[in-house]
């Protein structure tokens, strides 16, 4: 067994903005998330949960401190090497959906694998199967505007 966590923050501060409206909106965070552990991030609106999430999945840049990965430091990784990681090891479910209003279910699921370069037909079967998963196979074929609110979150 791997005794490094798989997730390790070390001073882990994110400033925004200037003057009146500078916020430190993380700040200066120690954390050690082991592999298997399941995290809640609460609070109340505003107090930086959603910055926390996207420094972590290198979305956002710290403003001081580190955040390892599985062992890898990422905040010194180039945009690139973030790109390659998040595509093959960070999944994210946005608020927002982020759903292809022009796709089906079914090929919004898809569109990551083969961004990641898998081929359609895996892409295909490893969607049907997720859906599948969270009780949507008979929706598969149905646009985002044809779905609910909680089956677009799915």
């Amino acid at each position: 067994m791997n005794d490094t966590p798989l997730i390790q923050v070390r001073g882990l501060t994110k400033e925004h903005g200037a003057g009146a409206s500078w916020v430190r909106a993380v700040d200066d965070l120690d954390v050690d998330v082991p592999e298997g552990q399941t995290l809640a991030v609460m609070g109340p609106s505003g107090c930086g949960k959603s910055t926390l999430l996207h420094l972590l999945g290198g979305l956002e840049r710290p403003t001081d401190g580190e955040v390892w990965i599985a062992g890898r430091r990422t905040d010194i990784l180039s945009e690139r090497a973030l790109a390659h990681l998040r595509r093959r090891s960070i999944g994210f479910v946005f608020q927002a959906f982020h759903l292809v209003d022009e796709l089906t279910a079914a090929e919004n699921v898809e569109l990551p694998a083969l961004l990641a370069g898998r081929s359609p037909r895996a892409a295909r079967r490893r969607a049907e199967s997720l859906l599948d998963r969270v009780g949507l196979a008979d929706r598969a074929r149905h646009l985002p505007s044809e779905l609910s609110g909680d089956q677009r979150a799915r």
